[in-house]
């Protein structure tokens, strides 16, 4: 769903604390904002996180990466892309063999943040990540032998069902892009030709 709106994962771990019953929440919130990511990781579509550009000097072959990043999509100059040139990304920095001064920018994808630093996520992604956190809560007490298999494996058939709802839903083209379909699709004229073989 391109353009969705983003909403806080706090959003999201508050209404699970509060539909599971936890009393403890503290003691649970941080494990929650960690599978809410590794959740969106796991819908892993296209706008799960931001597309970002940022231009950055190179000192001593690298260059500190921005705080918001997650992946490289790619590495560009003006004259080109470094995408062949010796480059990889440790501890916080870019490594990458050109000469110091040398002006890169990165094409990468960031994790956008609320006013508390704490991520934030596709509203449309909601349900999903809520069904994950769920799914994985309540795995410690099945392995723990103190939830049934049933119940477990129901836990994962709906984050299963929900992760590819919201896959599904994130790859579905815009109205604009509808119409742009819809407008190509009906000015296609089939040649006589094709139009005899078939009937």
């Amino acid at each position: 769903m391109k353009g969705s709106p983003k909403i806080s994962v706090k959003q999201v771990v508050a209404a699970v604390i509060r539909n599971l019953g936890i009393q403890d929440a503290a003691k649970e919130f941080h494990n929650f904002v960690e599978w809410a990511f590794e959740a969106e990781k796991k819908i892993g579509s296209y706008i799960t996180f931001d597309k970002k550009i940022a231009k950055l000097t190179v000192n001593s072959k690298k260059v500190l990466l921005p705080e918001d990043f997650i992946n490289m999509i790619e590495v560009l100059s003006d004259t080109g892309d470094y995408d062949k040139v010796n480059s990889y990304s440790s501890g916080g920095y870019l490594n990458i063999d050109v000469s110091d001064g040398t002006i890169i920018n990165i094409h990468y994808e960031a994790i956008s943040t609320d006013d508390e630093g704490y991520p934030t996520i596709s509203a449309a992604h909601e349900d999903a990540i809520a069904s994950y956190i769920m799914y994985k809560y309540k795995g410690r007490e099945y392995y723990n032998q103190k939830l049934p298999r049933y119940v477990y494996q129901d836990l994962k058939n709906e984050w299963s069902y929900q992760c590819a709802q919201a896959r599904g839903k994130d790859n579905m083209p815009t109205k604009q892009q509808w119409r742009s379909i819809g407008k190509y699709w009906n000015s296609l004229q089939p040649s006589k030709d094709r139009t005899r073989k078939l009937f």
